[in-house]
């Protein structure tokens, strides 16, 4: 499988594991406000066999593995990679944009994934906004977001990102996230989902469109007045604290 990088022995991925981040290179998403330029830029790749090597060496304080990107159901071996760590006793962590639900539904019959964090980027009105391209498959969204719901354990999650429209661009605003819930709780017929509000922070030769690198993060009073609102619809949304 194509790696990356790799950054060892994480301890904030993984809920309640001492994990190792796997970033997979490539991706069907241009998102502007997206972090990962480097990493999709990266011609440069992290030799599997070295990986393992790593994880046969005796460390045995990894007990968990993440898998981001990039995105990873667009890798090919990403079924065989992950037999290898579930044959290693490792839990497993997924990282996707939810826009593969038959390589999900994959892992899911297989039983290869222990956790999955999916993106939901934003209410349908603004996907493709938001993912950067002319038209997004909302339709794999709503697959993915009913079989992700199978996976032992899973979040969905939200960073609430600036928008590009035209020549100008704005934050998401309550509205926008609310309907996002209501969309969310209607394609799965429920609303106990963990759902997880992020900020975004600019970083400087980090963001695929550069233009944001010098937008504000994400207000604080934002984060809090959407969390109001929207745990009207998913009553178990939290803010993530990133330390």
């Amino acid at each position: 499988m194509d790696i990356a990088v790799i950054y060892h022995q994480s301890l904030k991925d993984y809920p309640g594991k001492v994990s190792e981040v796997v970033f997979t290179p490539n991706c069907n998403y241009k998102c502007p406000a997206c972090h990962a330029k480097e990493i999709l830029d990266s011609k440069e790749k992290i030799d599997e066999k070295e990986f393992f090597n790593y994880l046969d060496s005796g460390k045995k304080w990894i007990d968990g593995v993440v898998l981001c990107g990039g995105e990873p159901t667009l890798e090919k071996d990403l079924i065989d990679f992950t037999e290898k760590l579930k044959k290693r006793d490792l839990a497993v962590k997924l990282d996707t944009n939810g826009s593969n639900p038959k390589v999900l539904e994959k892992l899911l019959d297989e039983k290869l994934i222990d956790y999955v964090a999916m993106d939901v980027k934003g209410p349908k009105s603004l996907y493709s906004k938001i993912i950067g391209k002319e038209k997004a498959n909302v339709k794999d969204i709503e697959d993915s977001m009913k079989i992700v719901q199978d996976f032992p354990n899973y979040e969905f999650r939200t960073t609430i990102a600036p928008v590009p429209n035209g020549n100008w661009t704005y934050f998401m605003n309550v509205k926008d996230v609310v309907d996002m819930a209501k969309w969310i709780v209607n394609v799965t017929g429920g609303n106990k989902h963990k759902h997880y509000l992020q900020k975004f922070v600019p970083r400087e030769n980090g963001l695929l469109d550069s233009r944001l690198e010098k937008f504000p993060e994400t207000p604080e009073k934002l984060l809090k007045e959407i969390k109001k609102e929207i745990i009207k619809y998913l009553p178990n949304c939290e803010i993530r604290d990133e330390d």
